[in-house]
């Protein structure tokens, strides 16, 4: 069926193709695969469509496989939902097979073929494989090739059995040595690609075999798509423009084509980009979107992190640590050379960028690979010689009165009262996508005068400056909410809402309602409780502290190093400074930074401080120069073995000190850090000592994870107040867990409601009271004959499996508590919170208490023998394939009633043993531990190294630990 000549629909696109593409004819034909068959073929074949009659196609050689492997391959897919084709079940008597395989193939989105050693001798399976091959390369269809005890090198060169098979067939068709030959060139073509081979990827094993086979297919399938945005106007044009300049279904199809698209901030590149990665995505071997290339760029290791992902993406498989880029870049070549691949490349500013993951003069990716790169600079594009470049206009009059209407009025127009006003505030935005989306939340609910009050202002302001715009969105804030914006737009952007919480309620802010402003106005996202910022509204909010004053020291927050390095070096700092962070680029991370302290002293009104990326700074001087104002020390890799003792700390809620020199924290004797919330020592090698836990009795978040020579843990009981508690790898497997169960046997105060413990680990410790593999559990509530003794609380426990898992991911545990007896069922939504480093699997304690604010319902009423029933669902930005519940128990916590006192005697009682401790010489309660000097760094958990881990206290003071029944 040859096509008409096509020409572009709109004559946008028509400017945008080269000359020579404009001429090209785009063929689709049913590949003919006898003289015999070719009237048949083209008058009965259906035409290529994207509705599917079957999501698969079998095709094998039937005395070979047909009652084994086949059959087994067969009866999986259909048990999993995939709409299979095979002869044997589909073809009703009668018809004639040849059409209806025929129109089979083309109806079908994927194509399994099982090359067994006969296979080549079936002129029938042969000319499926030649029509299967010419739709892969026409219609996006998928091929995977199934290499059943057959060598794909034999295949590729028809050595072996298949010369000899391939010299029968030319005896046999030697009127017809071109069909032969088609035969030959499919064969060879197929061997090239990518598939499944029993020996290399299941040794053997059969049942494995098809596991894997499924696995594929359910991804191929169904690919987990991007989120694109919540009201795609206009969008739909510009994808179909995509999809024509990148010649899917023509006859260019197996080159490979690289397309840029360009265009100023805030336009809808990444959008765009996304939109067509998920509309094409399905028609190749593998797809990959790398977004934020420029931001994760920037990062340590950033580019390795960005080629380990790539790598991730298509080949579904773990890559141990690259380590430099440029193995990187070798791996990306020998692995994906021969794929067709899709690579979305978003936001790339440096070629250096393109050549660490995508060429490095020659592209790394197989025939029909498409390589879609989104930019700000168009000259970047003109460099690296892409076939096309796509500039990515503003929006049209329509689409931007639409887009606003959807923000501004929750619908696809303007009400009846607003039009005229709607089409003058359109008009102002200037068809910028951001622009529309933060104008119409800014006027949202307002009345009209209150539109025309504001569309007044933005009169003042040039159309064209969109900083000027985004600027009238922030004069509209309170001072409070202000201060807020100026804040994560300066220090907190990707950062967990939950921590800048903490921080920015201590300053006097009311971050709850700030945030909640700023989302609404849509110059602040929430994406998995992280804060994040249109980079035209970040650019925004720091021209604003810029022009505060021309000088650097009398802003009031300095982000940018050299801005900091100069201030710091000729102490111009000021009063008016309330945050600074110093946070080096790669390059410059290895050189030396010398820095007095002194620089600090005028800075009388610092809140924030973050120094990162600085791996050698020499500070000269007293520490003590620090402002007594500080709430947020993130100093990573600081140099100090502990911080000075007059160092003022008093209203300090985040110390956050990773990958520091750090062997004691502090050596505070009488002081009390009461609005210390977080403290961050994660990965402190050199920390041997922990801070006595007695002075920061309000301490919320503990982590300590990679902290291996840890030997020493002071006032661990006053942990009863805190609710995350992260001990991956500091102790030793056994110890983290008698650890862990002394934590969950102090007295817990009411007014915490619930503590999650992370560990790394393979299983449910052994002193739950029920554990079982899988994700739900049944108990039996036990009798307690004691009147005096009532159940007070749950410890539930999971071990998270979290295999092949390259990407940073969060994942979120939803239960589902089930009172069978009393038929009581109810769903805790989002109960547990997930967030994994590296590969391990790592088990999450959750401890709550009964009824209130625990979510846990019905507890105060659970009665003896009643049996309960709880399950674990897994919810995460990972697929699930790769994580999952793994192993889940339940412990019952049983006190006494006489233990769960009244909070307010706890507190005096808690109030009176801190100020015992703190002034006479008696040693707080501390769990200690012998280790040897030449511990490992690498942690295993193999129980061939010995410990002692033990309480141990010379007074009875704090007899706090109770049996949990």
């Amino acid at each position: 069926m040859e096509g008409a000549q096509t020409t572009p629909a709109r004559g946008s696109l028509k400017r945008k193709l080269d000359p020579g593409f404009q001429g090209q004819n785009k063929h689709r034909k049913v590949l003919v695969v006898g003289d015999q068959m070719s009237k048949e073929v083209q008058s009965s074949t259906k035409p290529c469509s994207n509705h599917w009659d079957y999501e698969v196609f079998l095709s094998f050689r039937g005395a070979d496989t047909r009652k084994n492997f086949t059959d087994h391959l067969y009866s999986a897919l259909m048990r999993t939902g995939i709409r299979t084709f095979c002869d044997d079940n589909e073809l009703p008597r009668g018809e004639n097979i040849s059409k209806e395989l025929i129109n089979a193939i083309h109806g079908s989105r994927t194509s399994l073929v099982i090359f067994s050693k006969d296979y080549a001798s079936s002129s029938w399976c042969l000319d499926e494989l030649v029509q299967i091959l010419h739709c892969k390369s026409t219609m996006n269809h998928i091929f995977i090739p199934i290499f059943y005890h057959v060598n794909p090198s034999d295949m590729r060169k028809q050595t072996g059995n298949f010369a000899e098979t391939f010299d029968r067939l030319e005896g046999r068709f030697q009127e017809d040595m071109e069909r032969v030959q088609r035969w030959r060139a499919a064969f060879t073509e197929a061997a090239d690609c990518s598939g499944f081979d029993l020996q290399s990827d299941a040794n053997g094993f059969e049942a494995r075999f098809i596991e894997k086979i499924v696995e594929q297919v359910l991804y191929k399938l169904n690919p987990i798509c991007l989120d694109v945005v919540e009201h795609p106007v206009g969008i739909d044009f510009h994808v179909e423009e995509m999809k024509t300049l990148l010649q899917l279904g023509t006859s260019t199809t197996t080159k490979l084509l690289i397309m840029g698209m360009y265009g100023m901030g805030g336009i809808g590149k990444t959008t765009l980009a996304k939109a067509v990665y998920n509309n094409i995505c399905n028609g190749f071997e593998g797809s990959s979107c790398l977004l934020n290339v420029r931001e994760v760029s920037e990062k340590s290791n950033g580019l390795i992190q960005l080629q380990e992902q790539l790598l991730f993406d298509i080949l579904k498989v773990k890559i141990l640590s690259i380590g430099n880029v440029d193995k990187g870049i070798s791996l990306i070549k020998q692995r994906l050379h021969r794929k067709s691949v899709l690579i979305v490349l978003d936001d790339v500013d440096q070629l250096d960028q393109i050549y660490a993951l995508a060429t490095d003069g020659e592209w790394f990716f197989g025939p029909g690979s498409r390589v879609i790169i989104t930019t700000r600079d168009e000259h970047l594009l003109v460099k690296l010689g892409v076939n096309y470049s796509y500039k990515v206009e503003k929006m049209n009059h329509s689409d931007s009165l639409q887009l606003f209407s959807w923000h501004a009025f929750n619908m696809p127009h303007p009400e009846d009262d607003f039009w005229e006003i709607s089409i003058a505030a359109v008009d102002y935005a200037g068809g910028l996508p951001l622009a529309l989306e933060v104008l119409g939340s800014d006027l949202r609910g307002r009345s009209i005068t209150k539109w025309k009050t504001t569309l007044e202002k933005f009169r003042k302001s040039p159309d064209a400056q969109i900083q000027e715009i985004l600027g009238i969105s922030f004069k509209s804030l309170d001072h409070t909410t202000r201060e807020v914006f100026l804040d994560i737009a300066c220090f907190f952007i990707g950062v967990n809402i939950e921590y800048v919480f903490k921080i920015l309620e201590e300053c006097g802010f009311f971050p709850d309602i700030a945030i909640n402003i700023l989302v609404q106005k849509s110059l602040v996202k929430i994406d998995n409780t992280n804060l994040s910022m249109h980079d035209l509204i970040r650019d925004m909010g720091r021209e604003i502290v810029r022009q505060e004053s021309r000088h650097p020291g009398m802003r009031s927050r300095l982000w940018s190093h050299e801005d900091v390095l100069k201030v710091l070096k000729n102490h111009m700092g000021s009063e008016v400074v309330e945050g600074l962070s110093l946070n080096l680029p790669i390059h410059d991370q290895d050189q030396v930074i010398s820095l007095e302290s002194e620089a600090f002293a005028n800075m009388k009104n610092l809140r924030l401080l973050q120094i990162k990326g600085v791996k050698n700074l020499k500070l000269q001087g007293c520490i003590e120069h620090l402002s007594k104002e500080l709430r947020w020390i993130c100093w990573h890799s600081c140099p100090l073995r502990f911080l000075p003792p007059r160092l003022h700390l008093d209203n300090l809620v985040v110390l956050d000190m990773q990958y520091s020199k750090i062997k004691q924290v502090w050596t505070l004797e009488n002081n009390v850090l009461s609005k210390l919330k977080v403290l961050n020592l994660s990965f402190c090698e050199d920390l041997t000592k922990s801070p006595n836990f007695l002075q920061v009795p309000n301490l919320e978040e503990l982590i300590l994870e990679g902290c291996y020579k840890l030997v020493d843990i002071q006032g661990f009981e006053n942990l009863a107040f805190t609710k995350v508690v992260s001990l991956e790898g500091c102790l030793e497997q056994e110890e983290e867990i008698d650890f862990v169960k002394s934590l969950l046997e102090l007295q817990w105060p009411f007014m915490i409601e619930r503590r999650q413990i992370y560990l790394y680990g393979d299983e449910i410790p052994n002193w739950f009271s029920h554990k079982r593999t899988g994700s739900s559990i049944s108990f039996h509530i036990p009798s307690l004959s004691d009147q005096d003794r009532v159940i007070k609380g749950l410890v539930f426990g999971v071990v998270c499996r979290n295999k092949d898992s390259l990407q940073a991911w969060h994942g979120e545990i939803s239960v589902v508590f089930h009172n069978k007896t009393k038929g009581h069922r109810q769903v805790i939504h989002q109960l547990f919170y997930y967030k994994p480093i590296g590969s391990l699997n790592h088990l999450v304690l959750l401890q709550v208490g009964l009824g209130g604010g625990s979510k846990i319902p019905y507890g105060q009423e659970m009665t003896n023998g009643e049996e309960i029933e709880v399950s674990f669902e897994f919810e995460c930005s990972q697929a699930l394939e790769y994580v999952g519940v793994k192993e889940c128990g339940i412990h019952l916590i049983i006190q006494r009633e006489e233990e769960a006192g009244s909070m307010v005697m706890y507190s005096e009682k808690k109030k009176k043993m801190m100020e015992d401790d703190l002034m006479q010489d008696t040693p707080v309660t501390k769990l200690t531990r012998h280790r040897p000097h030449n511990w490992p760094k690498v942690w295993k958990y193999d129980g061939i190294v010995p410990f002692v881990s033990y309480i141990e206290r010379n007074t009875s003071t704090f007899a706090l630990l109770h049996s949990l029944g």
